[in-house]
């Protein structure tokens, strides 16, 4: 009977500077994707930003009729293409989307498919530039999701990472919070879990945590030019986990009046630190 192959070992730094050792039990294959879902997003950027990026996806069209000239083109290309669309009361939309927050519009879609992760490698390996990919440890707030999807689109941050089971999906509120961010921006769920952050590590990407305590100061620390950006949940921060994975902690020093900044700003100004440093 042939043997059993070993589990396969990952060496990291910690963020003290240490070597950590850790194994990963032996993955099973990634379940098959389930249908993509029909939601109803809303808010006036989120869905032209929809429309204009995946307009096959686009089933229904509500809109308010203080709205209608603003979306004018949208409901002309529907009419052109058959698509069923409605000038509705703001009443209606309300019932609609469940807020009061729709911003005039809702529109009935289907959810974007995700990237696999073998998909993102090829791609990253066929781009041997700078970039930085955000690997989200525990973040479930959909306005925190939103608000870093945002970022990461305004400081050219194409993909997001997460553990597949843990990492939340793209709600309506996070599209609307989001303000048409997440269409350009791809969320990919990691079934293997660290396994696969070891082969990023290999094709040259460093793993950069945030500790608002041991961190290095993010003014002075010298960025890798391919690196993922962990950002750790609100209140916890980083799982334990992560921090022994991590090749290196940041910190955003401040005037102390408060110990830390929302995860969300946290990751526009980290991002907006290494854009600085290596835009053309």
């Amino acid at each position: 009977m042939p043997k059993t192959p070993p589990r396969k070992l990952s060496l990291r730094k910690s963020h003290d500077g240490k070597r950590v050792r850790g194994t990963d039990a032996p993955a099973r294959a990634p379940r098959s994707e389930s249908p993509r879902k029909e939601i109803k997003y809303h808010g006036a950027n989120a869905c032209l930003a929809l429309w204009r990026h995946r307009p096959d996806d686009v089933i229904r069209i509500y809109v308010a009729q203080n709205r209608v000239a603003q979306v004018g083109e949208m409901l002309k290309w529907a009419a052109g293409q058959r698509r069923a669309y409605h000038i509705v009361e703001n009443d209606d939309l309300e019932r609609l989307t469940e807020t009061t927050h729709h911003g005039g519009i809702c529109i009935l879609a289907r959810e974007p498919e995700e990237k696999s992760f073998a998909v993102l490698r090829r791609a990253l390996r066929a781009d041997s530039g700078p970039q930085m990919l955000l690997y989200l440890d525990g973040i479930e707030n959909p306005h925190n999701l939103g608000a870093i999807l945002r970022a990461a689109a305004h400081f050219g941050i194409t993909y997001v990472l997460g553990a597949a089971g843990e990492l939340p999906r793209v709600s309506p509120s996070a599209c609307r919070v989001a303000e048409g961010a997440a269409e350009f921006v791809h969320i990919v769920r990691l079934h293997r879990g660290v396994s696969e952050l070891d082969q990023l590590h290999d094709d040259g990407f460093a793993l950069v945590g945030t500790d608002v305590q041991r961190g290095h100061d993010i003014y002075r620390f010298e960025f890798p030019p391919r690196c993922i950006l962990v950002l750790g949940a609100e209140e916890h921060g980083m799982s334990a986990r992560m921090r022994k994975t991590v090749d290196a902690t940041v910190r955003i020093p401040g005037a102390g009046a408060v110990e830390s900044l929302n995860v969300a700003s946290a990751c526009a100004v980290l991002a907006s630190e290494y854009y600085r440093r290596t835009r053309p």
